[in-house]
């Protein structure tokens, strides 16, 4: 796997983008941070500096410097490893009590290195210098300098930004390396995917693209590719069978056509009129051409390039026509026509009207064809709700429950030797029609023979875009 492919994936590219978002927000973040913990602690040492300051001050106003002197030399805190500060010192600046060796120059709040007895040194504790922040004033004509280390705050702030760092470090790492593992998997699928589509191009319609339990966006692309790649290889078998189907049915007639040329040719050379053998030639070439207008209307219904012209048309009136036909069609063959038209239910549907017509003629023409002796032929209609079915049945031989979905396939009989009259297009016609009309089409047992039901959706519950 391309290490390339891998890094420029879809998943580690959202992920990079997202870390240097993160990136981009902690530094923020660290920034804001540290402003804040800045002025809280150095309003802390404030504080803390100006309440030691003011308790000196009153220890003064209550007795006299001599007791401030003694109170800051007693107060050990304030000596111990340097941290708090304290010096008492007389109008000369000559210091009095107190670990500040010198008087600063100014009074006020200040921000700065003192020099300190008992201190540790900035060698001993890693600093470079040590700052206090201080506050010096005058008590009754002498100058008290109270005052607290800063090294903490500065040790805070650096603790702090190496927290946030160290924070930032190990979450961009585990982001990576989460969008690498991430995106790594997503290649795999896209590479498999490659594979099954370089295999289809070869010529192995069986190979398929397996599917993880991940569920994600690759694996149902992968699955419809797979259902796209089901229907190809069911078109490409039809395909083929049609293929064969047609060149099964067109040997025939050509043979014949052929050997009828040939009698002609012999009845010409002999001095006899090839008239006969002629017709006979003519009528296969006939039935050739019939099976060619077929397929292609079929093809063309198929493909919405039909010119048909939708409105709304009463079924019953077509049924009505075609009935008449069809019972004088049935008892030349010695079977019997049972036509039932409902009178009060409506019939009107939104269609084509040739198109429908060539439905019904299909259907009963099957029928008729397939019926046999003594077959018992019924055209009605029956109502919904919302459908408007038309119903043809006959009492022949029926088609097996297994073989009902293949014979709406172009060219498919029922005959494997392919002897009786017929093409295999009737009923694939049938259904053409009906899904050109939003219409259903069902085969059921008629106990016995065969039952067709056409359901139409009522004219008041669609409206057909043409």
């Amino acid at each position: 796997m391309d290490r390339g492919n891998v890094l420029s994936g879809a998943a580690f590219s959202a992920v990079l983008m997202s870390a240097l978002v993160f990136l981009v927000v902690l530094i923020t973040v660290g920034v804001v941070t540290h402003g804040y913990v800045e002025r809280s602690m150095t309003e802390e040492l404030r504080d803390d500096v100006r309440t030691r300051w003011d308790l000196f001050a009153a220890d003064y106003g209550d007795k006299d410097i001599a007791a401030v002197a003694e109170l800051i030399a007693n107060a050990t805190l304030f000596t111990a490893q340097g941290r708090g500060v304290v010096g008492l010192f007389d109008p000369a600046g000559t210091p009095i009590a107190g670990n500040i060796l010198e008087r600063p120059h100014a009074p006020g709040w200040h921000e700065a290195a003192l020099a300190v007895s008992g201190a540790a040194t900035p060698i001993q504790t890693g600093e470079r210098d040590f700052t206090y922040l201080y506050r010096s004033a005058l008590l009754g004509g002498h100058t008290l300098v109270v005052g607290q280390r800063t090294d903490r705050l500065a040790l805070t702030k650096r603790a702090t930004f190496r927290t946030l760092a160290i924070s930032g470090f190990v979450v961009v790492l585990a982001m990576l390396s989460a969008g690498y593992f991430f995106s790594r998997k997503s290649q795999y699928k896209l590479e498999q995917l490659e594979t099954t589509l370089a295999r289809i191009s070869d010529g192995d319609m069986s190979a398929r693209t397996n599917l993880s339990s991940d569920k994600d966006q690759i694996d149902r692309i992968a699955e419809r590719i797979n259902a796209h790649l089901d229907t190809l290889s069911h078109l490409m078998v039809s395909t083929r069978v049609t293929a064969a189907a047609i060149a099964h049915d067109l040997k025939s007639p050509l043979a014949r056509a052929y050997l009828g040329l040939g009698r002609a040719l012999t009845q010409f050379e002999a001095g006899r009129d090839p008239r006969a053998e002629i017709e006979d030639t003519q009528a296969e070439l006939e039935r050739m051409n019939g099976i060619f207008d077929t397929f292609l209307r079929l093809a063309r219904i198929e493909g919405g390039a039909d010119g048909a012209t939708f409105a709304e048309l009463d079924l019953g009136a077509l049924m009505d026509d075609l009935a008449e036909t069809y019972q004088m069609v049935a008892e030349d063959k010695g079977q019997r026509f049972v036509y039932t038209r409902p009178v009060r239910e409506s019939t009107m549907v939104m269609g084509d009207a040739t198109m429908l017509q060539q439905l019904l003629v299909n259907l009963l023409e099957n029928a008729v064809t397939h019926g046999g002796d003594d077959n018992r032929i019924g055209l009605s209609i029956d109502h919904t709700a919302d459908h408007i079915h038309l119903i043809v049945s006959d009492s022949g031989p029926g088609i097996p429950k297994l073989a009902r979905d293949a014979v709406f396939e172009p060219f498919h009989r029922l005959d494997p030797s392919r002897s009786k009259p017929g093409s295999g297009l009737g009923l694939a016609l049938v259904r053409a029609i009906a899904e050109r009309h939003g219409a259903r089409v069902t085969l059921s047992d008629n106990a016995p023979g065969l039952r067709v039901v056409v359901s139409f959706l009522r004219t008041n519950t669609i409206s057909v875009a043409l």
